[in-house]
């Protein structure tokens, strides 16, 4: 975790595989939701909710109702990157987290940015998490990047 700006920023970082590259050695486009849910994850942990010792055995899942991604600029196979995460929207039933994609051969900017907004569900239906689990609640309320505001 990093500030930046004044706010705490979950960090996840990678290399471009090959794996995740198209015939033309760019990234392909739905690697980079994998690479949003990686850097969500460590969100999470570093702000006391791990997803897999806090959340899922409380029977709290983040379920991705929306998911959108703007390229600015291409990454290649082998480029390294850093891609940095803040929840930028709580209310009772969801969620948003905003992402940034930066890699050294861009001075300046993200390569890329994106968002995913995510539905509280337990047991298959969703739930409003301030009357399920208000620790949970208070905790993500508390860690949400100020410029946004509130409850809504």
């Amino acid at each position: 975790m990093i500030l930046v700006g004044g706010i705490l920023v979950a960090t996840w970082q990678g290399v471009v595989r090959w794996s995740e590259v198209d015939a033309a050695g760019i990234i392909y486009h739905a690697h980079v939701f994998d690479w949003f849910s990686e850097t969500r994850i460590a969100w999470l942990a570093d702000h006391g909710l791990d997803y897999y010792q806090v959340l899922r055995p409380a029977g709290i899942e983040l379920l991705v109702k929306e998911a959108h991604a703007s390229f600015s600029h291409a990454l290649e196979l082998g480029d390294a990157f850093s891609v940095y995460a803040t929840l930028t929207q709580v209310s009772p039933t969801r969620c948003t987290f905003s992402y940034g994609v930066a890699t050294s051969r861009i001075a300046k900017g993200f390569a890329l940015t994106g968002t995913t907004e995510h539905a509280f569900v337990v047991e298959g239906r969703a739930r409003r998490l301030d009357r399920l689990s208000p620790n949970v609640f208070d905790k993500l309320q508390t860690n949400l990047e100020p410029a946004t505001g509130g409850r809504e």
